[in-house]
């Protein structure tokens, strides 16, 4: 429970967030089923991309006063296997790294082991069921 309230409104705070905070709050969106905004990629123009700081900002997300209890009441055990691909798939990203998220600030520290820690406990419940089912038999 390293995580208060103050510190989710100091990530919602920043105006340009490093693209760590960025990669946490996409994951976090990912988490929790929030979708992205379609938006013109500032680095081509003419290209879009998906853009999760908006939404991540917004009331479904950082602006949430329940965030926390929902964080802590996360129905772990029913994560959909799209979202832990998607996951996975970031954790490989060196921006995504707990020890370079670290760095950046307490909150989005604390969101990116979290989610680290989800996808732990779902790849180990998926070796662990099975066991658990064949033990009952």
């Amino acid at each position: 429970n390293t995580l208060s309230q103050k510190d989710i409104t100091e990530v919602k705070s920043l105006g340009k967030p490093p693209a760590g905070v960025k990669l946490v709050m996409k994951a976090l969106c990912f988490m929790l089923g929030v979708k992205g905004e379609r938006k013109q990629d500032p680095d081509n123009p003419g290209k879009y991309i998906q853009d999760f700081w908006g939404p991540a900002k917004s009331g479904k997300v950082l602006g949430d006063t329940k965030l926390l209890k929902r964080l802590q009441d996360y129905p772990k055990d029913d994560i959909p296997p799209a979202t832990i691909k998607k996951i996975q798939a970031l954790m490989k990203l060196e921006d995504f790294q707990i020890d370079r998220v670290a760095k950046l600030n307490k909150a989005t520290h604390a969101i990116c082991s979290w989610i680290y820690a989800m996808e732990a406990y779902d790849r180990v419940a998926k070796v662990v069921e099975p066991k658990k089912v064949k033990l009952k038999e």
